[in-house]
């Protein structure tokens, strides 16, 4: 028969199917929580500013340029004799992309992000526009 020692071990039965009737927890996880809610809500409250401020400046950007583009070329589409739209062409180009390039490359800072939406404006109003408000297309 079996010996006294052996009947106060587990059996290999009694460690697969016994249910742990404590649990052991680290002292180190109550100490500090797994999130740092603080350092969190700091990092997303300066992600917002962030990008807060450089939307803004985008919108700006474009803002000013449709503001130029509806001045420049008001005039010669609301003419009944459509002259040449050549020169409010190059001015826009020189406007969006020579000023636009000389805030991104030179200037830096928010005026970067200004300069940015100055070219997409350009972009998007010749797209949108198939070239009519930016004299890319000669008018009907």
């Amino acid at each position: 028969m079996a010996e006294p020692q052996e009947r106060d071990l587990p059996s290999l039965e009694d460690e697969i199917f016994a249910v742990a009737h404590s649990v052991e927890v680290e002292q180190a996880a109550h100490a500090h929580p797994l999130l740092q809610t603080e350092r969190a809500q700091v990092a997303a409250e300066r992600a917002r500013a962030f990008l807060g401020r450089d939307v803004k400046a985008l919108a700006a950007g474009m803002a000013a340029f449709v503001f130029v583009d509806a001045v420049m070329m008001y005039p010669p589409l609301m003419m009944s004799r459509r002259p040449s739209l050549m020169p409010q062409f190059v001015t826009l180009l020189v406007l969006a992309f020579g000023l636009g390039g000389l805030l991104v490359w030179r200037v830096g800072g928010r005026w970067r992000t200004f300069g940015i939406g100055m070219m997409l404006a350009w972009g998007l109003l010749t797209l949108l526009s198939v070239g009519f408000l930016t004299g890319v297309t000669a008018p009907l």
